[in-house]
C-alpha cells in the first residue's frame, strides 16, 4: 500500500519540477525576444499552468524589486490594482489577436508570451532607467518605449505570419491601452516615515498642553510680528522676497529646513528684511505663525502689497508630506487644519498680485503641482515627479534631500538659479543611486518670460551683495 501511495506524490513532485524548469526556459525565451531572436518564440511552451506560473513570477518580481527599492517600505495594495489593469490590457490585446488569427487558442498563447517578456522589461526599467543621468533621462525613456514597441511589433509580426498591417495594429493597440499606466509606478510598497516626534509628544503630555483657543487667537499677533518688518521693494531693482512654509508638525525636519532655508536666503540671496517663515511645530507655537492655508494667504497678500509687480520676485518654499492626489499635508496636532492644493497656491498668488514667482516644493508626488501653477511668469521646481516619492523626511534630519541639495553649503559665487537647480537635480540623482532608492525624478518648469527675469534678478542679487 505504501508503494502505491508514494507514486502519485513522486509524480506530482516531478511534474512540479518540470513546470518550474519550463517556466525558466520560457523566461529565457522572453529575454531572447527582447533581443529580437527570431526562433525564440517557437520554443515557448504554452499552457494554463505556465500562464499562472508566469503571472506569479511577474508579481513576485515586482514585489521583491519594489521592496528593495523603497526605504522603510509599507505594503500598498495599489500594486494589485496595477497588476489587474495590466492583465486586463493583455486580455484585450489577446482577444483582438485571436480575432485576427481566427484561432481562440491564440488568446492563451499571447498571454503566455506577454508574461515571458514582462519580468525582464520590469527589471530593465528599474535597473537601468532609474540611474540614467538627468541630461539623458527623457531620451532614455523615449528609447525604452520605442524599444518595447518594436519588440511588441516583432512578436506580433511572427505570430501573424509577417502581416505588417495586422502586426502594427496589435502594437498600436498595446501602446494605446498601456498609455494610462505610463506615469504610474508598479510597486507594492510606499515609503513610510517614523512618527517619533509625535509619539514623544504624546508620551510627555505636550500635545495635551496645547491650548487650541490660545493658538488660534495668537495668530493675529504672530503674523503682525512677522509681517510688519517686511520692507518694500526698491524702485528700479529686481528684489527677491521669501516665504517659507513648513506645514507638518509630526517631524522636526520641516521646521528645521524652513529655518535653514530662510537663513540662507537672507544671508546669500538678499531677502533680509523681506522674508517670512510659517511653521507647524510644538517648539514654535508661541513664536512663529502657523503654516496654515489662511496664514499663507494673508502672508502672500501682505508681501504682494510690498512688491513692485513689474520688478520684484517672490520665492515660495513649501516643505511637507505630499499625497498621491497632490495635496500638501498641513498638520499641527491637535489642531484641525486644511491641506493645501496647487489650486489654492495659485489663487493666493493671483489674489496677492504677485506676478513673478519661484515656487519650490519639497514633498512626495509634488510634480503634480506643476500643471496648475505653471505660466510664463513662473519657475516651479519640485522634489519629485507626480507619481514618485521624495526622501529625507526623518525627524533627525536638518533638511530633506531636496532642500539639502538646494541650500546646504552654497558655493561662494554669484547665484544662478537654473544652473544651480539643474546641479541639485544631479546631486539628488547621485545620492538616490548611491543609497539604492527609487528615483524621485525632480521636475523643473521655467516659463519663457521668467527666463529673462532670472537674469535681471541674478544681476541685482550680485549688486546688492557687493560691498
Amino acid at each position: 500500500m505504501d508503494v502505491y501511495t508514494s507514486i502519485p506524490k513522486e509524480s506530482k513532485h516531478s511534474a512540479l519540477i518540470k513546470e518550474v524548469r519550463i517556466l525558466f526556459l520560457n523566461l529565457y525565451c522572453g529575454i531572447q525576444l527582447l533581443a529580437f531572436r527570431r526562433h525564440a518564440i517557437d520554443r515557448i511552451t504554452v499552457s494554463y499552468d505556465q500562464f499562472i506560473l508566469l503571472l506569479g513570477f511577474y508579481t513576485l518580481t515586482a514585489l521583491v524589486v519594489s521592496y528593495a527599492a523603497t526605504p522603510n517600505p509599507v505594503f500598498d495594495l495599489s500594486g494589485l490594482g496595477y497588476l489587474g489593469v495590466k492583465l486586463l490590457i493583455a486580455l484585450v490585446v489577446g482577444y483582438v489577436f485571436a480575432k485576427l488569427t481566427g484561432d481562440q487558442s491564440d488568446l492563451l498563447r499571447i498571454l503566455v508570451i506577454t508574461y515571458c517578456v514582462l519580468p525582464a522589461l520590469y527589471l530593465i526599467s528599474f535597473a537601468l532607467l532609474a540611474y540614467l543621468p538627468v541630461t539623458v533621462l527623457v531620451a532614455g525613456y523615449v528609447a525604452f518605449i520605442a524599444w518595447a514597441l518594436a519588440v511588441c511589433f516583432y512578436i506580433a509580426l511572427q505570430l501573424l505570419e509577417w502581416n505588417k498591417a495586422k502586426a502594427a495594429l496589435i502594437a498600436a493597440l498595446w501602446l494605446g491601452a498601456s498609455y494610462p499606466l505610463v506615469n504610474l509606478s508598479f510597486s507594492f510598497w510606499y515609503e513610510g516615515y517614523d512618527e517619533d516626534n509625535e509619539l514623544a509628544a504624546y508620551s510627555t503630555g505636550a500635545l495635551h498642553e496645547v491650548n487650541q483657543e490660545h493658538v488660534y487667537y495668537s495668530q493675529y499677533r504672530l503674523l503682525n510680528n512677522a509681517l510688519d518688518p517686511i520692507k518694500p521693494g526698491i524702485t528700479g531693482v529686481n528684489d527677491l522676497f521669501f516665504i517659507g512654509f513648513g506645514s507638518d508638525s509630526s517631524q522636526d525636519v520641516f521646521m528645521k529646513e524652513i529655518e535653514h532655508v530662510q537663513r540662507v536666503m537672507d544671508e546669500r540671496l538678499g531677502t533680509s528684511g523681506r522674508s517670512v517663515a510659517l511653521i507647524n511645530n510644538l517648539k514654535t507655537l508661541d513664536t512663529t505663525p502657523l503654516a496654515s492655508s489662511t496664514n499663507l494667504r494673508i502672508a502672500l497678500k501682505h508681501i504682494g502689497s510690498k512688491m513692485n509687480p513689474d520688478e520684484d520676485v517672490a520665492l515660495l518654499y513649501l516643505t511637507s508630506h505630499g499625497s498621491m492626489d497632490h495635496e500638501l499635508a498641513v498638520q499641527m496636532w491637535p489642531l484641525d487644519l486644511n491641506n493645501i492644493r496647487p489650486e489654492d497656491i495659485r489663487a493666493y498668488l493671483d489674489d496677492a498680485d504677485i506676478r513673478w514667482r519661484i515656487i519650490l516644493i519639497s514633498a512626495c508626488y509634488s510634480g503634480g503641482f506643476i500643471k496648475a501653477l505653471q505660466n510664463e511668469y513662473s519657475l516651479i521646481f519640485t522634489a519629485a515627479a507626480p507619481d514618485k516619492a521624495s526622501f529625507g523626511c526623518s525627524n533627525e534630519n536638518e533638511y530633506t534631500y531636496f532642500g539639502e541639495a538646494l541650500f546646504k553649503n552654497l558655493e561662494d559665487k554669484p547665484y544662478q538659479f537654473v544652473e544651480h537647480f539643474i546641479q541639485a537635480m544631479e546631486r539628488i540623482r547621485q545620492r538616490e543611486r548611491y543609497e539604492n532608492l527609487t528615483p524621485s525624478e525632480p521636475q523643473l518648469f521655467i516659463g519663457n518670460l521668467m527666463k529673462e527675469k532670472l537674469k535681471l534678478l541674478e544681476r541685482d542679487i550680485v549688486s546688492s551683495a557687493a560691498p
